[in-house]
């Protein structure tokens, strides 16, 4: 489906609104992809496409949605809407009337025509990389790659498009040692080309190091070094501390806390719609605003909430074009790539500058954790103790506990190399006296 052939369906769904509806929003989402499943035994090719809608509109001043895959039918969608405008929330904003402008993406697209031999050899040289290190280490990887066209239409006259391409990748390598089978994952997601393999190799042989003691658990304050994988999870309180939304329903642990230092002053935060490698990278969000990078904490100071049309309405503010929603889901603020500044002198993971604690690579899970309030209960596994900035050992069983904004404000150290994690781009952090048992 070409834009042109978007824009008519879009217009023909809006046309199927205009008498039961006083505002109508559709978006349309056209996902065209590869995929490739490797491992030692078999290298599976695959591919597909799918096209989904979104419809938002206004009726009884009540606001509803809903969304389909596959085959659309206007006006059974806008059945389905009329049902959700009855029991939805109050319309407290209007639908934005002014398309968004915004610069075309820079040429040099290598996923755009990457072919499934072109990826199956780069992950053959990531597996001849990853036995240069340990020969008898094998890889496994899944790789979903293609492009991404997204189309907004609203009944106040806006409309607007855009394509991106993107990466979604997992890696794992399994490793035969002494004390059974270790394995490490590493999940990505970048735009316009395949992940760096040197920082893949990086992320991938943390979790394998092998020391040669294995540490007694100890329980009581420790300094900890997380991975960028490990911190875009301590992240997730950030992600939800400041959104509008929590601070329109009240329960925004950040609310009143803008121009205060709330993390440590090392760490300057941001979010990054505008990043060409981010996989999460818009010019507009999903509401047709347009979209600009923000900083939420510079130096530790926290600069101020993001919203949609809907939060910002409620706080009397504006929007600051960071709404996001799956098809059929109401919006609600979102970060897109989120990266923390790295410093500028130091070492890449911080072990230096700690002298002794505990590396955790990789976290398991965060049961009983509470992103809206800060509290997270990190169960790490296999964590690694460090002496002088060596690794001397490891220790299984790990959990970390506390605030996340308690533990961000006690950093001691940032690395000099960012990393993606997830859509995340971070460096190694380095925090003082974590809560460990």
């Amino acid at each position: 489906m070409t834009v042109k052939e978007t824009a008519m369906t879009g217009s023909e769904i809006l046309v199927a609104c205009e008498k039961v509806s006083t505002e109508a929003e559709v978006t349309g989402i056209k996902r065209s992809y590869r995929s490739m499943e490797y491992s030692p035994e078999s290298c599976i090719p695959g591919s597909g496409k799918r096209t989904g809608w979104g419809l938002r509109m206004v009726r009884n001043t009540k606001l509803g949605v809903a969304g389909e895959w596959g085959m659309i039918d206007p006006f059974r969608l806008v059945d389905k809407v009329i049902g959700s405008c009855r029991y939805g929330s109050e319309a407290v904003f209007s639908f934005p009337e002014n398309s968004p402008e915004f610069d075309s993406p820079p040429e040099g697209d290598e996923l755009k025509q990457m072919t499934h031999e072109q990826v199956r050899n780069y992950l053959d040289q990531l597996q001849e990389e990853v036995q240069k290190i340990h020969p008898l280490a094998a890889l496994s990887a899944r790789i979903k790659w293609g492009g991404n066209s997204i189309f907004i239409l609203n009944s106040r006259g806006l409309s607007g498009s855009y394509e991106k391409t993107t990466s979604h990748s997992t890696f794992s390598v399994s490793l035969p040692s002494d004390n059974g089978l270790i394995q490490s994952v590493y999940t990505l997601n970048t735009a316009g080309s395949l992940p760096v393999k040197d920082q893949v190799i990086d992320m991938l042989m943390l979790p394998l190091q092998q020391g040669d003691i294995k540490s007694a658990g100890t329980s009581g304050k420790k300094n900890i070094v997380l991975s960028p994988v490990a911190f875009s999870l301590l992240l997730q309180a950030v992600r939800a501390g400041v959104s509008g939304k929590l601070l329109a329903e009240g329960a925004s642990p950040l609310a009143g806390m803008e121009g205060r230092q709330v993390v440590g002053s090392k760490l300057t935060i941001r979010d990054l719609p505008g990043l060409n490698s981010g996989a999460a990278n818009a010019p507009f969000d999903s509401e047709g605003v347009p979209t600009r990078d923000k900083t939420l904490f510079e130096n530790g100071i926290f600069t101020g909430f993001i919203h949609d049309l809907e939060s910002a309405a409620v706080c009397r503010t504006e929007s600051t074009g960071s709404s996001g929603r799956n098809l059929g889901e109401h919006s609600k603020p979102v970060c897109t790539n989120l990266a923390v500044d790295p410093s500028v002198s130091g070492s890449v993971n911080t072990l230096d500058e700690t002298g002794s604690g505990i590396l955790v690579t990789s976290i398991l899970s965060a049961g009983g954790s509470n992103a809206a309030s800060g509290s997270f209960v990190f169960d790490c596994g296999r964590v690694f103790v460090f002496r002088r900035g060596e690794i001397q050992g490891y220790r299984d069983g790990c959990v970390l506990y506390g605030n996340a904004y308690d533990a961000l404000s006690k950093t001691a150290a940032v690395g000099s190399r960012q990393y993606r994690a997830g859509t995340d781009l971070l460096p190694f952090i380095s925090i003082e006296g974590l809560s460990v048992r």
